[in-house]
């Protein structure tokens, strides 16, 4: 190959993979020989699967077809945001950090459509599929349903297989709200066979696939490369031929595709639990020395979520949906891998997940425990700490009033504020935002002043972790954020919230008023009663609003208008708000500036 980096030196090994025999009647067999697969490389051959090479090979011939037709008959049926139909080339960039313009590929997307009276009938993947029209490919229609069909049997025998691999029952995997109802996709590509690594140009960039397992058909065109250890330096790739039969990727290996001046063909179906599966670690795959991870490629995915409110207004409609956040995980050393995972989530909604940040959960708990003995104190008592005019305090019940054109008064909240104390020689000394703090007297709240202080310190510390995958995420200097005109010596309140549980929007009263945040981040501790909303496009009427679930462990962070104004609008300072379900809830917000 010419024009081998280091890395691509490594390029010209064939990896041997394991070949599956799906009519072998000992399951047991074969789950042992999938399971040894799955640990060596995550990637291996299925054979006797029951898919005819007459059907693989129409399908091929129709794909070929479509693809040749002129690219504004193509363009007709452009892929739209239910994922179904044609992406141009370049259209997708799945290696961001290596690469200096899209895939070199085109394809088409086909899915699973889902009944009429289905829930989720006109939701992202489950909606009606796009199809050429049926003069310009006669059969073209017929024939790829008929392969989604037979793939879709396939993947789910060998979901079987797997299930037996993991110890668990052989029907595991078949259950309505894991492959009983799918999220099923088939893709037909087409490579055009340029590649320069040197220059950032691949067919395919480098990447992981994030769904449950993909089944791929390729025509005899070498191109597809598998990394078996992404975190060895340089990364060996080795090629992956194509047999009479078909590849199978089980472990999440990262693969790309290298293009040697030949158009390529393939069709990788790819397979996901329904969208109402909870993702979560399996039952044999844990124990007390064992204990799940959260792992930062996975987005804490939750589609649906079944939540009664009462006296919904149009607006009030949309408000089922629970968002999907992106993790992102401060304890992995490659810094410009999460920056890529952060900018993509501050592309998408100004919220995401922080994992592995290094404050306990004893620490977490016990601040949230003097948070509750706080305001559990008679009103004379906490009005001894009323906030100043330096911001520093308590703030009692309807004290804001964040969206005054939908709240006939003030939030039903109460908070407490504390701030960073500047030096006593420095001159924001006696300012707002750095004066000395207020707090509840010691007797009557001992250790109260100790753990917030170590509570603040510890939260200061990781919004400024994330300020450097931010910088990154930008294109700014990893320590872009820590001079000290701005992280050096911030603006960082830390506020206590209880909220009573009270929200009826049909009349104005709302736990916590629709509003974004004015500084450059916030870190967001809650107690796991949901009721955080955020609303991705304030500007689309009527306003669409998703619940954002606490997890164990994670913090929630979104992002200032700020960090808004600092990124020219790039990035987004989302409208959130907080609805009551008549429970009492508890949460510590941390914003920077």
């Amino acid at each position: 190959m010419e024009n081998k980096t280091q890395e691509e030196a490594s390029t010209i090994k064939v990896s041997s993979l394991t070949c599956i025999d799906l009519a072998n009647p000992n399951f047991q067999q074969s789950a042992v020989s999938l399971k040894q697969a799955c640990l060596d490389c995550g990637f291996f051959y299925v054979t006797n699967h029951g898919i005819s090479e007459e059907l693989k090979d129409e399908a091929f011939e129709q794909s070929k077809k479509f693809f040749a037709l002129p690219l504004e008959e193509k363009m007709k049926v452009l892929r739209n945001e239910k994922h179904r139909g044609y992406s141009p080339v370049l259209d997708q960039i799945l290696d961001p950090e290596n690469q200096v313009d899209g895939d070199y590929k085109e394809s088409f997307f086909i899915g699973i459509e889902g009944v009429k009276d289905d829930p989720h009938g006109d939701t992202p993947f489950y909606s009606p599929n796009l199809w050429p029209d049926h003069v310009v490919l006669p059969g073209w229609r017929a024939t790829m349903e008929k392969y989604h069909q037979e793939a879709l049997r396939v993947c789910k025998a060998l979901a079987r297989l797997l299930a037996l691999a993991l110890d668990l029952d052989t029907n595991y995997f078949d259950k309505p709200e894991m492959l009983g109802n799918p999220i099923a996709v088939m893709r037909l590509l087409r490579y055009e066979g340029m590649s320069d690594p040197l220059k950032g140009i691949f067919g395919c960039g480098a990447h992981s696939d994030y769904g449950m397992l993909t089944l791929l058909a390729t025509d005899s065109v070498t191109g597809l490369q598998i990394c078996k250890d992404k975190d060895v330096k340089p990364r060996k790739w080795e090629y992956v031929p194509s047999i009479k039969g078909y590849n199978e990727n089980l472990r999440s290996t990262l693969h790309r595709v290298l293009g040697n001046g030949q158009d390529r063909y393939s069709i990788p179906f790819f397979i996901e639990p329904s969208h109402d599966c909870l993702v979560e670690c399996l039952p044999t795959c844990q124990s007390e020395n064992n204990l799940p991870k959260c792992f930062n490629s996975l987005p804490c995915y939750i589609e649906t979520l079944d939540i009664e409110v009462e006296n919904k207004t149009e607006e009030e409609v949309s408000i089922i949906k629970v968002s999907s956040l992106t993790c992102i995980d401060l304890d992995n050393s490659d810094l410009h891998q999460s920056a890529v995972l952060l900018k993509q989530a501050c592309l998408d909604s100004g919220f995401f997940y922080v994992i592995n940040h290094g404050i306990s959960e004893e620490l977490k708990d016990e601040a949230f425990e003097h948070s509750k003995k706080f305001f559990a104190l008679p009103l004379e008592e906490k009005m001894k700490v009323l906030r100043n005019e330096k911001y520093r305090g308590y703030a009692p019940f309807h004290d804001s009033l964040l969206d005054p054109e939908n709240q006939v008064r003030g939030d039903y909240k109460e908070g407490f504020t504390i701030g960073f104390e500047g030096s006593k020689d420095g001159p924001n000394w006696d300012k707002p935002f750095h004066s000395p703090n207020i707090w509840p007297n010691p007797d009557v709240l001992p250790g109260w002043r100790e753990t917030m202080e170590k509570y603040y310190q510890e939260a200061l510390r990781v919004c400024k972790s994330i300020a450097k995958i931010m910088a990154l995420a930008l294109d700014l200097d990893v320590d872009y954020f820590n001079t000290p005109e701005m992280l050096g010596n911030p603006i960082a309140d830390m506020v206590l919230f209880h909220y009573e549980g009270k929200s009826d929007p049909s009349k104005g009263i709302y736990a916590c008023g629709a509003h974004s945040d004015f500084g450059m981040m916030s870190l967001l501790a809650t107690d796991g009663v949901m009721g955080l909303q955020i609303c991705k496009d304030k500007d689309v009427k009527p306003q669409k609003w998703e619940y954002i679930p606490s997890i164990k462990g994670a913090y929630i962070v979104n992002l200032g208008d700020l960090l808004e104004r600092w990124s020219n609008g790039y990035f987004k300072s989302t409208l959130h708000r907080v609805l009551g379900n008549g429970q009492d809830r508890y949460s510590v917000s941390f914003l920077t500036t």
